[in-house]
């Protein structure tokens, strides 16, 4: 996990051992001067420990340690995906399994908040398409929210565990095959719309497309095929 609140969220879940199912974390100003992070950077953090099972985010309210039993299947799950780094295509298998029903289930139950947050967040991949590791992140940031679309609270605890297994290859697939990138960006497009039309049978047929990694390999080749033509003709 290395985005900038990983050490703060770190510190937080040493924190959060040590207390009571219920009790309640200290306020946020609180938080970032205790800690001297940016409001921002804590937010990101506590988001992560409420999707992961550890605190209940109250709006208005503040946050309250709550049941772990979901952090820690999390946990065990995640450390079980790491041993094996030759499974990543079993990872993947899992991750249209899980993602194509999570679709469908955000066409259904998504509000139109949560259309609004999944449009704001494509407007900033279609600003970030040449900045790698800046993509991956939003490419992140766009499941983790189809995930909450769906309104039921595993969806984001097993996408994000996914992910932090396989999703990270994304960064790889944008600088070494633009043309595979270019067809999993507008696939973001084709899954926000058919959710926000509440079309099922759209949104799976995208999704379908989206996990095809035959379609990326083939798409690949065609990069590659470029790049030796442009060495022969040099």
């Amino acid at each position: 996990m290395d985005y900038l609140y990983a050490d703060i969220y770190k510190k937080l879940e040493e924190k959060i051992k040590n207390m009571s199912v219920g009790e309640k974390l200290p306020s946020e100003r609180t938080m970032v001067q205790e800690y001297g992070v940016s409001r921002n950077v804590l937010r990101e953090a506590l988001v992560l420990l409420s999707e992961r099972g550890l605190i209940e985010i109250r709006p208005g309210k503040g946050s309250y340690v709550t049941n772990k039993q979901k952090a820690s299947f999390a946990k065990h799950f995640g450390s079980f995906l790491e041993e094996d780094r030759e499974s990543q295509m079993q990872v993947l298998e899992v991750r249209e399994v899980l993602e194509l029903a999570m679709f469908e289930k955000a066409a259904l139950n998504a509000t139109d908040e949560d259309i609004r947050i999944l449009e704001d967040i494509y407007r900033q991949m279609e600003r970030n398409q040449s900045v790698g590791a800046g993509y991956g992140e939003l490419d992140l940031k766009l499941h983790m929210q189809i995930a909450r679309a769906t309104h039921n609270e595993i969806f984001p605890i097993l996408v994000r565990t996914l992910y932090e297994s396989s999703g990270q290859q994304i960064i790889l697939i944008e600088d070494m095959f633009p043309e595979a990138m270019k067809s999993i960006h507008r696939d973001h497009l084709g899954i926000i719309e058919a959710i926000k039309r509440r079309d099922v049978k759209a949104v799976r047929k995208v999704g379908k497309r989206h996990f095809d990694v035959d379609r990326y390999v083939l798409l690949s080749m065609d990069d590659i095929g470029e790049y030796k033509d442009n060495d022969n003709n040099e």
